[in-house]
């Protein structure tokens, strides 16, 4: 027998029980030189193995295969995104867990695999299953998160990634699953840009404005196009630009006051000028386009005409649809009995329309707020408060005694602050 043939039968010999896993995850280790001289031969090595007995073996072999397929041969990218798909949709957890490195570098072959055979769909629901799998527990971040995400908008298939997206996710543990950084901050901004394509323009802001405000010392690139994105969604959901906290770091906070073509935008759009907003995106559609943000920066010019028609319905009880028209900026009273319908039947406004008359009649809202229904929803309100308030306490217990975060606060209180160094120099 061949050495490659000894490695695959002491992977089909060895029981899933863990210690026997770890002598065997040893044994691959020192295994791998093996592998990579018999590259010829890992098509049939990986057939032999059955994926949820065999994850550690079909690991390693995916992982020393995957780094040798040439993009350009179309028949061996097949081969190997079948072979991935076959791992990633039947893998044991257990196993993906001790191996988190090589099997995060499994997924991420993958994934360029697919998109080099322009097939990211068919990548999500492998990936989506390998992210799950790598999660120590439902509330841990991974790098498959942002990945998944990835190839979500890629495929355009952006409910498929609610499931992932709507995870209370508090965990960030580098050890068990090699997430960083800048795995955190893909993963709100790609989430951002789902919730966008999916019209939940309020939700793109939250996500947008936690990838802003994550704490850094340096200029990044990827918090930079959040707050792009982030400042055109807030103009679309609430009419206004975005509130962002006074932690906001300094070194991603003067860029921001930088750009230029958002700032003259946002100013177009605050001053309820139609014409003047109008002017604003024409002027920098290069701007807009270059960013991929020319598709929002559209939406902003209707949903400032529903701003102004919403301010309306704050001052009057009645008022003529040639006025709201002239106020909104638009067209006639055609064009503003379709746009007060619209807000009509989306809750956005209370109104009812004389068409006879060319009149509107705003009214107040129905709801009072005091059915079983609202009853049900504050109580689940309070609960997900609750809940929330008692994981954050065990992660402040945690982090009160964990080394790093200890030794880390000592050495900042260990270096001279500004008064300090005041005293010295008298």
């Amino acid at each position: 027998m061949s050495p490659l043939n000894d490695l695959v039968a002491c992977i089909q010999e060895t029981d899933v029980s863990a210690p026997d896993l770890k002598q065997l995850l040893k044994h691959l280790q020192a295994q791998e030189e093996v592998l990579i001289q018999h590259m010829p031969q890992l098509d049939d090595a990986a057939q032999a193995l059955t994926p949820h007995l065999h994850t550690l073996g079909l690991v390693f072999i995916l992982n020393v295969k995957g780094s040798a397929v040439p993009l350009s041969n179309a028949a061996a990218v097949q081969i190997f995104i079948e072979q991935c798909r076959r791992l990633l949709l039947g893998c044991d957890p257990t196993q993906v867990q001790m191996v988190p490195s090589q099997f995060v570098a499994v997924c991420t072959k993958f994934s360029t695999a697919c998109l080099a055979a322009r097939a990211p769909l068919s990548a999500v629901r492998p990936l989506m299953a390998a992210t799950i799998a790598l999660q120590p527990t439902a509330g841990h971040f991974t790098p498959l998160h942002a990945e998944c995400l990835k190839l979500c908008l890629l495929a355009k298939t952006y409910s498929a990634a609610l499931p992932l997206l709507e995870q209370e996710l508090l965990h960030a543990d580098r050890d068990a699953t090699l997430v960083t950084p800048r795995d955190l901050l893909l993963y709100q901004y790609y989430g951002g840009v789902i919730y966008a394509g999916l019209k939940r323009y309020g939700v793109a802001v939250n996500f947008f404005t936690l990838c802003v405000t994550a704490p850094t010392h340096v200029l990044n690139a990827i918090m930079l196009e959040a707050y792009k994105k982030c400042l055109l969604c807030s103009l679309v959901a609430s009419g206004e630009p975005p509130s962002l906290p006074k932690y906001v770091s300094p070194s991603i906070a003067r860029p921001i006051k930088g750009l230029q073509a958002y700032c003259e935008f946002a100013e177009a759009f605050t001053a309820g000028d139609t014409a003047k907003l109008r002017d604003a995106l024409t002027k920098h559609t290069s701007a807009f386009k270059a960013d991929k943000n020319l598709g929002l920066a559209k939406q902003c010019v209707p949903a400032m005409m529903r701003c102004s028609i919403r301010r309306l319905t704050e001052t009057y009880l009645t008022l003529s649809l040639g006025k709201i028209a002239s106020i909104a900026g638009l067209e006639g009273e055609v064009q503003a009995s379709q746009h007060l319908r619209e807000m009509i039947l989306t809750g956005d406004i209370h109104a009812s329309i004389d068409e006879p008359k060319g009149m509107v009649h705003f009214l107040e809202p129905p709801e009072r707020y005091d059915s079983h229904a609202n009853a049900v929803s504050m109580e689940g309100v309070l609960r997900g408060t609750i809940t929330l308030a008692a994981k954050l306490s065990d992660l402040h217990a945690s982090l009160a005694t964990d080394q790093h975060y200890l030794a880390r606060v000592a050495s900042q209180d260990r270096q001279p602050q500004f008064d300090d160094e005041a005293v010295h120099s008298k």
